[in-house]
C-alpha cells in the first residue's frame, strides 16, 4: 500500500520506506505526483498546462516518477496508471490524505451537529499542516485555499447550540 501525504510536506510511505523532496526525481515529477493525488484523475494535456511544459515532457516525468516510486516495476504494473491520455493512481493500492479529508468532511455534512464533531475533528487533524506547504506554484496555492475553505465551511455544521 502507498500512503500519499499532501498536507504538510509531500511524502509517500510504502513498505517501510519514506519518500520526500528529491526522492521523486526532481521538482516536476514531485509536482506530477501531487497533482494526480490531489485531483484523482487528470489528463496529460491538463498536467502539461498546469506545469507550463509539453505533453512529451510530462510523459518523460511520469516515467521518472514511476521509476522512483517503484524501482524495477514495469509501467503496466505501476501504481501510477495511464489510459487514453489520462493519469491516476491505482485506488486499490494508494491512499491519499486529501481524499480521506474529503470523505470525513462529506460524512460530517450528512450528520446532525453532535455526530459531525468526530469526523470534523479527524479532518482538522489531517489538515493540521498547510496543504502542499513547501510548494509555491499557483496550482498549489489555489489548492491550499480550496482546502482551507472546505474546513472552515464544514466547521459550522458541527457547532452544537447550547
Amino acid at each position: 500500500m502507498f500512503d500519499i501525504q499532501l498536507f504538510g510536506r509531500i511524502e509517500v510511505r510504502t513498505r517501510g520506506e519514506r519518500l520526500s523532496g528529491a526522492d521523486f526525481g526532481g521538482d516536476r515529477p514531485r509536482h506530477l505526483l501531487a497533482l494526480v493525488a490531489l485531483r484523482g484523475e487528470v489528463s496529460i494535456s491538463e498536467l502539461a498546462e498546469l506545469l507550463g511544459t509539453g505533453k512529451k515532457s510530462v510523459e518523460a516525468d511520469l516515467s521518472v516518477l514511476r521509476a522512483h516510486l517503484e524501482p524495477g516495476v514495469t509501467t503496466r504494473d505501476s501504481v501510477l496508471l495511464t489510459h487514453r491520455g489520462r493519469v491516476r493512481f491505482d485506488p486499490d493500492r494508494v491512499r491519499v490524505d486529501v481524499a480521506r479529508f474529503d470523505e470525513l468532511v462529506t460524512a460530517a455534512a450528512s450528520r446532525p451537529a453532535p455526530r459531525a464533531i468526530k469526523p470534523l475533528t479527524a479532518a482538522a487533524f489531517l489538515a493540521s499542516r498547510p496543504l502542499l506547504e513547501e510548494e509555491d506554484a499557483p496550482w498549489a496555492a489555489e489548492a491550499r485555499s480550496e482546502y482551507r475553505a472546505k474546513l472552515v465551511m464544514a466547521a459550522p455544521s458541527a457547532t452544537v447550540k447550547s
